[in-house]
Formats: C-alpha cells, sequence, structure tokens
C-alpha cells in the first residue's frame, strides 16, 4: 500500500481488464498536514500511486509507471469532504507493457483521468 494508513481497499472487481476499486481515505493522515496546512488535499502523485497500487492487484505483477501519455487533475480532492473514491481502470496487456485509462471520481465529481502505460518492474 502507498503509505502505510492513507487510504483503506473496501472493494475490488476485476473483470475483463477493467478494475473497480473503493477506497476511503484516512483523512487524519499525517501527509495531510503538510499538504496542506488548514486546507489538506490528496497529492497528485498519491493519486498517481493508488492507481499504479490497484492495476498491480489487478495484473499480479510489480509495475513501473513508464508513460503518462495524458494525465489531467480536474479538481482537488480535499479528504475532509470527500474520503470515499471509486477508481475505475481499464487496461490492456500489450507486448511490453500494460496501457491503461483510469478515471478516480466520486459521485459526479471527477477528480483525476489519466492514459497511460506500465512496465515491468520485475
Amino acid at each position: 500500500m502507498l503509505i502505510e494508513n492513507l487510504y483503506t481497499l473496501d472493494s475490488f472487481n476485476d473483470d475483463a481488464q477493467k478494475a473497480v476499486a473503493s477506497v476511503t481515505l484516512n483523512a487524519h493522515h499525517k501527509i495531510f498536514e503538510g499538504h496542506f496546512p488548514g486546507q489538506p488535499v490528496l497529492p497528485g502523485v498519491c493519486q498517481l500511486q493508488m492507481v499504479k497500487e490497484l492495476l498491480e492487484r489487478a495484473t499480479k505483477q510489480k509495475l513501473f509507471l513508464a508513460e503518462a501519455a495524458n494525465c489531467k487533475f480536474l479538481q482537488m480532492i480535499d479528504p475532509t469532504q470527500t474520503n470515499v473514491l471509486v477508481i475505475t481502470i481499464d487496461y490492456k496487456k500489450e507486448e511490453d507493457a500494460i496501457a491503461c485509462n483510469a478515471v478516480i471520481k466520486s459521485g459526479d465529481a471527477v477528480y483525476l483521468k489519466m492514459n497511460g502505460k506500465f512496465t515491468d518492474a520485475g
């Protein structure tokens, strides 16, 4: 898991190269003390790491983010306002990589959209 106790995995389904997970953020995690004091925001790098970890779970292999061709952070995630997120990852195994399209959202609010390629981290 990314950083101990940053989030818990509530549910995880992987079917036909589509993984869907529900996670709950720990709004009291100390990462939010520095990012940012008085206005907690889930760092973008943490969002990408969560996608990577869930894709690793789906593919059962260690991965390395090799390319983020299109990565859009559309809104800030304040864990005191929004602590349950749904992460959807459509992925396809290619010859030397795993291509994916990932979305992080809560209800109708979309926080992250990304297209990327992951390679085997061995």
